[in-house]
């Protein structure tokens, strides 16, 4: 994106960005994947501003551990867009914030819940469409199959 584009972008409230290529350290681990979504910190108005990136446990093997942001070519990022209405432009969903801080025992309870629930329900909620319901099904369960795994789930995730 250019530097107008970006302008824009966060005049209208926009502060998550796709990052467009994968960034490497020194040492040639990968510090920021491609597809991964920053956060804007500080616009210094030139084309490399300040971006905090997420999902900070992949790069805990950085040479500077307390560095929690870069800076970033706006050349190498695009608006983040919401494909679904009812996710907010946060940096951390809530799914995110309850896996961190449950116990992976509890955050599968509360996954195979919300699949029961949507489970017994698919159908009788007026207003919902069925297809919406059982694709709210699919991601509780890809997210259970995840955790099992011992993986981090990324709402964000094409698909969702």
């Amino acid at each position: 994106m250019n530097r107008q584009e970006f302008e824009d972008y966060v005049a209208h409230g926009g502060k998550l960005f796709v990052v467009l290529t994968d960034y490497r350290s020194d040492n040639e681990q990968g510090w920021l994947e491609k597809g991964e979504i920053v956060e804007l910190k500080n616009d210094d108005e030139s084309e490399v501003p300040a971006f905090y990136y997420p999902n900070k446990e992949k790069r805990e093997k950085r040479k500077y551990l307390a560095d929690d942001w870069r800076f970033i070519p706006l050349k190498t990022l695009a608006p983040y867009t919401l494909s679904d209405s009812t996710h907010y432009d946060t940096l951390h969903q809530p799914i995110e914030t309850m896996q961190a801080n449950m116990t992976p025992e509890a955050f599968r309870g509360y996954l195979r819940g919300n699949i029961i629930k949507y489970v017994c329900r698919i159908g009788r909620k007026d207003g919902e469409v069925e297809l919406k319901e059982a694709k709210k099904i699919q991601d509780y369960a890809k997210w259970l199959v995840e955790s099992l795994e011992g993986k981090t789930i990324n709402p964000r995730e094409e698909g969702k």
